[in-house]
């Protein structure tokens, strides 16, 4: 099952597994979604996964069943409930997968983490712009509903049917507002770098994120890095049923091999 993070009341999501059938010692897989999003995203993911790893979506303030929450838009105040919500599983392995922005902020919870001296498995950005390199600076002034909602469509990842409707936009708009606000304004901070194995992913036909910009995650680590390049789109885990299955068999045996095994910096593959 994939379960949601903080977890509140009736946050488990249905799953045709038996009770019991995670290891207890099963690598906890932690997801984070991008700007916009919340963690029903993540949902199903379970199906796509073997025993050995367990799936926690987190849910952000402001957003999915934490609406009567405040949206974020300190980026150190989003990282304490991230760490509060992790925390419970940091006695066992631990895999940080982040989809879009969710990546980078997967990226500053992994640092938090090793600064707490809770190691890192794996660190999983999808369809994601490197952390290393932003130089995001406060946006001038607030942006328009109709600016946002064009951000939006030129994602690609709404519903045309919710980006059509005015009364379900000003539902979703006050979570974007903050989500596209920390977006823009986060600035990497030079020099700081995982130690734990980072391996992206890219869609090859995302107009959102650069190839160029996906490879840069290895300047986040001073670990192994590797790059994977596969047919679809900027959501293209959540697009299609096949390409969720083939990026979670690509993740699980990541975080099966042994590290002693693994080159320390491997050639970057391209797949596509």
């Amino acid at each position: 099952m994939v379960t949601i993070l903080p977890a509140p009341a009736l946050s488990r999501l249905p799953s045709p597994s038996p009770p019991g059938a995670r290891h207890t010692g099963a690598t906890a897989l932690v997801c984070l979604p991008g700007a916009g999003a919340s963690a029903g995203l993540f949902s199903g993911w379970e199906e796509d996964l073997p025993a050995t790893i367990e799936a926690f979506a987190y849910e952000p303030p402001g957003h999915g069943l934490r609406t009567d929450e405040h949206p974020q838009t300190d980026l150190d105040t989003l990282l304490a409930d991230l760490m509060d919500a992790v925390r419970p599983h940091a006695g066992r392995p631990l895999a940080l997968l982040g989809h879009s922005f969710g990546a980078v902020l997967a990226f500053e919870l992994a640092l938090r983490l090793e600064r707490e001296g809770t190691p890192v498995s794996h660190l999983f950005p999808v369809a994601a712009r490197a952390a290393a390199g932003r130089t995001g600076s406060p946006p001038q002034r607030e942006p328009t509903d109709a600016e946002l909602k064009s951000r939006l469509r030129a994602l690609g990842g709404t519903p045309a049917p919710v980006l059509d409707s005015d009364e379900l936009l000003q539902l979703l708009l006050p979570a974007v507002r903050a989500d596209f606000a920390l977006t823009d304004s986060y600035r990497h901070r030079p020099g700081s770098r995982l130690n734990c194995p980072v391996t992206a992913f890219a869609g090859a036909d995302d107009t959102v994120v650069a190839w160029a910009s996906v490879q840069a995650w290895g300047a986040c680590t001073r670990g192994p890095f590797t790059a994977h390049r596969v047919p679809g789109g900027h959501f293209f885990p959540f697009s299609h049923r096949a390409a969720r299955a083939d990026l979670l068999r690509t993740i699980a045996g990541a975080l099966d091999r042994r590290r002693d095994t693994a080159p320390d910096r491997p050639d970057t593959p391209e797949h596509g």
